[in-house]
């Protein structure tokens, strides 16, 4: 389904953009990762990159948000630790962004949000953070 609503439009855009800039996150913790930390994070990036092309999928391309030339993390990501704390951190965002499509989408649509949003939350806490019944970023 294409969604013409303003507001699945502006869930699907913050979701990809979301995702653009959990891939660009797992390039910058691989160099601050080791062995399966690292794989674990490489793996990631395809189930990403995928997930962008589902989202976008959704919505008239002309509204696909282009690509943007990098990320810049809200804190910097210099050792295993923080790279850790990173994707925690954008995991817990995504679950709210994931919320926000799913409220906004339906049927198929509406299921992939949420079951995203639950990878999302279990990511979190495999890359160390806590469980929580509605993550959010610290």
């Amino acid at each position: 389904m294409t969604y013409t609503d303003p507001a699945a439009i502006a869930a699907i855009r913050d979701a990809i953009r979301s995702e653009q800039n959990y891939v660009f996150a797992c390039g910058l913790v691989g160099a601050q990762l080791k062995g399966g930390a690292r794989r674990r994070a490489v793996n990631q990036l395809a189930d990403r990159r995928q997930r962008i092309e589902v989202l976008a999928a959704m919505i008239d391309q002309t509204q696909v948000p282009s690509t943007p030339p990098g990320f810049e993390p809200p804190a910097p990501i210099d050792n295993a630790r923080s790279a850790r704390r990173a994707l925690v951190d954008l995991n817990n965002s995504l679950v709210g962004t994931y919320a926000q499509v799913a409220a906004t989408t339906e049927g198929d649509d509406r299921a992939l949000a949420v079951a995203s949003a639950q990878n999302c939350a279990r990511t979190a806490v495999q890359w160390g953070g806590a469980s929580q019944a509605f993550p959010t970023a610290e």
